[in-house]
């Protein structure tokens, strides 16, 4: 049996701990200008049984080796902590011992820590025995406390900007490609009716709107669509766009599914005849808006509620040739259980560096944006510091709920372009930049 452990590392400026022993060796040759403390805050909740003890030790050539181990029944903070930590290349040993003393988990792993700079390092703790299992730890080294940084200018793209009359621009799908930033964005109309439009831009900031009014609209009479298409997914594989968008055939209350289509210029684009998700009574309303490939398997994230409310959690498609998909087994991956999600969470958009996945996603009542990881695209751990961006966050108050944030990776700049409700009581975007 696979046994998921998510350890997050991070480090402060000031931690005391109490609870669990700690030898804290300064190394020679240390300068004491770049020191930094390490806190390995454990969810203990998926360990298994048998390890009874955890210890860590750093190690690196002519420095003291730094030691630290926690006894996992009888310490409630659950936390590893380093201090004193000189900046620069360190060898990590994490050992799981069970009641005897014995090893039964080792991992390692050669880290390096950057002053002012964040890293993110995942390490699997294997079987030492005759058994099976692994471990995953996830180390978030933050010397630095970056923060999602609203634009000043921002809403960047408003209603006033579509040359064809909308009620709302929210939804951002953004890519960029050849020198020129790329927008799909969502149109909302009268009674719910909504379509995709789409805008270049040099800087990802001012944009130019195509003309031609939307470019991807509802389907005809009695197709499965007639009514709305709602932006999902929009990637670019071996030269042709890919497009994954939410359909309806009735209004407000009509099942949603997930459609597909395809494009050589991501302006025209041909539907695919069927939806290729399909909804049930427990799977009732659908959305997506990430999809990636890993090992040569795609993998879908889709957000879904019942027929009978509108409470979201986010869900797991699988599928080898992006048609057929297969819904996991143990979903939901990610479910609301943070106070300030309020029951329902969704629109997880997701981008990998530095060997994770991160994800963004929004909370039901549109006045904030939280932050999950996993190192395997399955299994996720929310970031202990939601929710990361906030209303109070925007920049001039230039709106009153935020929703939809879409996060990509540009030119090693993380940034997130999410919807903001305007004081004009309309949907624009914005834009803000993990600083």
């Amino acid at each position: 049996m696979k046994i998921i452990v998510f350890f997050i590392i991070s480090v402060i400026t000031i931690m005391v701990f109490n609870s669990c022993s700690n030898e804290n060796l300064v190394g020679i040759n240390t300068d004491n200008s770049s020191l930094g403390e390490l806190a390995l805050k454990i969810q203990t909740t998926s360990i298994p049984p048998e390890v009874q003890q955890l210890v860590a030790e750093l190690s690196r050539f002519n420095y003291n080796t730094l030691s630290t181990s926690i006894d996992i029944s009888s310490d409630s903070l659950n936390i590893l902590s380093f201090n004193n930590v000189p900046i620069g290349k360190w060898h990590l040993n994490v050992d799981a011992k069970n009641s005897d003393g014995k090893v039964i988990y080792n991992g390692k792993s050669d880290l390096t820590i950057l002053e002012g700079q964040t890293n993110n390092v995942y390490i699997t703790l294997s079987s030492v025995g005759t058994g099976t299992g692994n471990i995953n730890i996830f180390l978030n080294w933050n010397q630095k406390r970056a923060k999602w940084v609203d634009y000043q200018g921002n809403p960047i793209l408003s209603v006033q900007d579509i040359p064809y009359y909308t009620l709302a621009v929210d939804q951002a799908q953004v890519m960029y490609e050849n020198g020129k930033f790329k927008i799909w964005f969502e149109n909302l109309y009268n009674s719910g009716h909504g379509d995709i439009g789409y805008a270049e831009s040099n800087d990802g900031l001012t944009w130019r709107i195509n003309t031609n009014n939307s470019v991807l609209t509802a389907g005809q009479i009695g197709s499965w669509d007639d009514y709305t298409v709602g932006l999902g997914f929009i990637f670019k594989e071996n030269g042709i766009y890919k497009l994954y968008y939410a359909g309806m055939q009735e209004p407000h209350t009509g099942k949603r599914q997930i459609g597909f289509a395809i494009s050589t210029d991501g302006i025209h684009w041909e539907k695919y005849s069927n939806p290729v998700l399909l909804s049930t009574n427990s799977q009732y309303f659908l959305g997506v808006h990430s999809v990636l490939k890993i090992n040569n398997i795609y993998y879908m994230y889709y957000e879904a509620s019942s027929e009978k409310d509108y409470k979201f959690n986010l869900n797991l498609a699988t599928s080898s040739d992006g048609l057929h998909w297969t819904k996991y087994e143990n979903n939901p991956i990610l479910i609301a259980d943070q106070t300030w999600e309020e029951g329902s969470i969704g629109y997880a958009t997701i981008v990998q560096s530095d060997n994770v996945y991160k994800m963004t996603y929004s909370s039901n009542v549109q006045n904030a944006v939280g932050m999950a990881y996993s190192s395997d695209g399955i299994h996720w751990l929310k970031n202990n510091a939601n929710p990361v961006f906030k209303l109070s966050d925007v920049s001039n108050g230039w709106c009153t709920k935020i929703s939809y944030p879409f996060s990509v990776m540009i030119n090693n700049t993380y940034r997130i372009y999410y919807s903001g409700y305007g004081k004009d009581n309309q949907f624009h975007l914005g834009v803000a930049d993990w600083k």
